[in-house]
């Protein structure tokens, strides 16, 4: 594999810049020839210097430094994302069978990440096995969760639920929201965390729900709603509306609740084959369970 100076020598060329608009008051031109052909190596803080000449992230040297790929980490969590969006649990069984005992660390822990998801998908209550714990315990002990934990931290909702009761989201959650603070900028959310934020209360929402703590379940709109749609981007804000919905088929407006949901459903029925076929799943049994609720409580 190349070196990081040889693949900064690549994208240099390919942007058309000369060493001087990259290097200079930075590290000496010679020092520069000898980084861009490998021989020599550089610190992080003129690494980021020299990130910042050339417009691209460090995400984005790592990318392109690994020939356009993913990192094979971020390669199996797509996998995963992708067939349980089509709902091909069979696949998704196989993958996790195929990994779960992997030499590789990253491969195990996106094998508990699947059987977590695959067990949520039609089980009120998730408890801690062997497949599920090392993400919990992964999850659970950091004490700060950075940009991908923050996108899986969701997973940990009904395991929390089922072993340590309801009461502990309420920590969880404070957690949760201080992390995503962290990345909250004058100039916005540069990482869209807020997207994750939302995805998490729509995990607290359904355990709510399955647990039937409807109080806790009614108070989560004033939190969905507390983020405003202007610091979300497009997924954000289909994914705000989409809980939003759902809230109004329990507490709200039924007709508004569902007129809602045929305008987020318009948009994805235009693909197909669909995208993302678990929200069609978690309408069609909301909307049942709903009705239901509504009838008792009137």
């Amino acid at each position: 594999m190349a070196t990081i100076g040889e693949t900064i020598h690549q994208i240099r060329l390919t942007k058309g810049l000369t060493q001087q608009e990259v290097y200079s008051g930075i590290i000496s031109r010679s020092f520069a020839s000898r980084f861009e052909s490998g021989a020599n190596d550089i610190g992080a803080s003129k690494l980021f210097a020299i990130l910042d000449n050339l417009a691209i992230s460090a995400d984005e040297l790592r990318f392109i430094h690994q020939n356009y790929q993913l990192s094979p980490y971020e390669q199996a969590l797509a996998t995963i994302q992708q067939v349980y969006r089509a709902q091909n649990f069979p696949a998704m069984a196989d993958w996790i069978r195929d990994h779960q005992h992997s030499d590789r660390a990253y491969e195990q822990l996106v094998a508990s990440y699947a059987s977590i998801l695959l067990q949520t998908y039609d089980h009120r209550s998730i408890p801690l096995t062997s497949a599920t714990r090392p993400a919990f315990d992964h999850l659970r002990q950091a004490k700060t969760w950075t940009r991908q934990e923050l996108k899986l931290i969701q997973l940990l909702v009904p395991i929390v639920a089922t072993v340590e009761g309801l009461p502990a989201l309420t920590p969880l959650t404070t957690k949760m929201v201080t992390n995503c603070t962290r990345y909250q900028t004058t100039w916005g959310d540069p990482f869209h965390v807020l997207n994750d934020l939302i995805a998490y209360y729509g995990a607290c929402f359904q355990v709510q729900l399955n647990f039937h703590d409807f109080d806790a379940a009614r108070e989560l709109r004033a939190k969905l709603t507390a983020i405003s749609s202007q610091q979300l981007n497009w997924d954000g804000r289909l994914d705000q509306q989409f809980w939003l919905g759902i809230w109004a088929l329990y507490f709200g407006d039924w007709q508004a609740g569902n007129t809602l949901l045929d305008e987020i459903f318009a948009l994805e029925a235009r693909h197909q084959p669909r995208i993302d076929n678990t929200i069609f799943a978690i309408r069609r049994v909301r909307t049942q369970q709903a009705r239901a609720y509504r009838e008792e409580h009137t």
